[in-house]
């Protein structure tokens, strides 16, 4: 059976965030038992990102993601200084530790890694007595979520105006010329 072609969709930080520390977690189960990546352990990754709110990433996305990057870092340091663009400047650390320490995705059971809390959520704060539902864990996620998406696509608006002034700004230059020729 032939698989669905899949639509190209772009990746915002959270949801590279929320890959990486699953990944970190994957490794941290694992330790040394396993070296070989698998497709189950992306299918896994992919149901913990959705309980964490990020449901649009399929398996194969996750796959192809985490590969370009580790093949972008591999790239630059061979010298290939092009590449380091597909990696976001926030995650370059992360994934050199990754390919530094020769750590790869492996077989893991993700059902016993951070099936309750996100790893995120607790790093940032300490589980009140009000917020122990699980309910309220997954809303408090998702308005963190929302809140680093909204935070990007402020960065990336201003980032485009920024860019339609300066274009405007050459346009009105190669007028000026084009009317002191005459």
């Amino acid at each position: 059976m032939k698989s669905e072609k899949l639509k190209r969709n772009f990746w915002v930080s959270a949801e590279i965030e929320c890959m990486l520390d699953l990944i970190k977690e994957v490794n941290n189960c694992q330790g040394a038992l396993s070296t070989s990546t698998t497709q189950y352990t992306f299918i896994q990754i992919a149901n913990q990102m959705k309980k964490r709110g990020f449901p649009n990433k399929s398996p194969t996305q996750i796959r192809r993601k985490w590969f370009q990057m580790k093949s972008a870092y591999l790239c630059y340091k061979k010298g290939n200084v092009d590449r380091l663009f597909l990696i976001p400047e926030k995650f370059r650390n992360d994934i050199a530790r990754f390919v530094e320490s020769g750590e790869k995705i492996g077989r893991s059971n993700l059902s016993t890694i951070s099936t309750g809390t996100p790893a995120v959520v607790q790093q940032t704060h300490e589980v009140s007595e009000e917020d122990t539902t699980p309910m309220d864990i997954f809303l408090n996620q998702i308005r963190k979520n929302n809140k680093m998406i909204n935070s990007e696509f402020f960065k990336m608006e201003e980032s485009l105006q920024q860019f339609e002034q300066k274009c405007q700004f050459i346009r009105d230059r190669n007028v000026n010329k084009l009317i002191d020729g005459y």
